[in-house]
């Protein structure tokens, strides 16, 4: 109980993710990266070598988001990996904050979880940063603010309904946003899995309780069956003991005394003797009564149980008190109350 109840809150929480919630994790990671990459790579001429660098981006994130599958087993290294991919490659930081979520629902770790939120929130303010300071055509921010029906799609000059100072403010403040809604979610998930985590040790502890309640009563009533047994059993055994002591000692008598008592003599003592075996074979009648009594009790506990249970009959009183002193004082024993 003391273990149970003291134990230290693990380190490691078990977290489980249903296998839908994975997927579309991933296919939100890989898009928005694609779509991060696709925008950056409008800055470069097709025959440049970033160009080339830009579509192996672009290769790469079609897989990066299957990077996630592994936050179970491996929520840091999946984490740092994340914070790398994102930094390296021109990808979306939803990446590394998806990692981030993981990592703090998984480690219940003062320093882990500060390190991991520094670390996050660098990592999404660069990755935002960096494209709101691309060229309008290049950036997913600067479209945001971008005037509708305007730009080289549409044959027109890209009209911004903002200044960059502006479009560079909105990415941070949205940077910090999309990592406080990371921390919360993954600081909830693992609020959430401590509390099933407890709610289980809790019912292994009843459980176990009830475990031990029952034996201990199991074992109260065997020492309750065993105290009857004594006390009823062994008292009517050494009665019947005593009686026949006694019937041995008057049969040596009559047998020593035969030759000089006459018949009416010899009639008596054959009388005490025969009164004697009466009482014997009723103590002996007694007795087994009681032993079926007990072996009854063992077969049926809950029968014994109430049958054991303190009431006005099993209550020790002075009717019941003078009744055992004359049985033992009928069976031969001396006794000064």
């Amino acid at each position: 109980m003391s273990e149970t109840t003291n134990s230290p809150t693990p380190i490691e929480v078990p977290v489980r993710t249903r296998g839908w919630q994975s997927m579309v994790m991933v296919v939100c990671a890989g898009f928005m990266c694609l779509a991060q990459t696709a925008f950056a790579a409008q800055r470069f001429g097709q025959d440049s070598a970033a160009y080339v660098w830009m579509v192996f981006c672009m290769l790469v994130a079609f897989a990066i988001g299957f990077l996630l599958l592994a936050r179970s087993r491996y929520p840091r290294a999946t984490f740092v990996a994340a914070c790398v991919a994102v930094l390296v490659f021109p990808y979306d930081p939803i990446l590394a904050l998806m990692a981030l979520t993981a990592l703090l629902a998984r480690r219940n770790d003062m320093k882990t979880t500060v390190r991991a939120i520094v670390a996050g929130g660098f990592v999404t303010l660069a990755a935002q940063v960096r494209d709101a300071l691309r060229p309008p055509e290049a950036s997913i921010w600067h479209m945001v603010f971008a005037k509708p029906d305007t730009g080289s799609q549409y044959g027109t000059d890209l009209i911004m309904l903002a200044d960059d100072r502006t479009i560079v403010i909105t990415a941070i403040v949205a940077a910090l946003l999309e990592l406080a809604i990371a921390t919360l979610a993954g600081l909830h998930i693992r609020s959430r899995a401590l509390a099933s985590l407890a709610t289980a040790k809790a019912d292994a502890a009843d459980a176990q309780v009830a475990q031990l309640k029952t034996t201990i009563d199991s074992q109260q009533l065997a020492d309750a069956i065993a105290a009857e047994a004594h006390d009823t059993l062994a008292h009517s055994l050494s009665l019947l003991a005593l009686n026949a002591s006694a019937l041995q000692a008057e049969s040596k008598k009559l047998a020593a005394e035969a030759g000089s008592l006459d018949a009416g003599q010899l009639a008596g003592q054959a009388s005490r003797i025969a009164d004697k075996t009466e009482e014997i074979r009723k103590q002996a009648a007694g007795a087994l009564d009681e032993a079926h009594s007990v072996i009854d009790m063992l077969r049926h506990p809950e029968q014994a149980k109430a049958q054991l249970a303190p009431s006005d009959e099993t209550s020790l009183t002075r009717e019941s008190l003078d009744a055992l002193l004359g049985d033992a004082r009928a069976a031969g024993m001396r006794l000064n109350t």
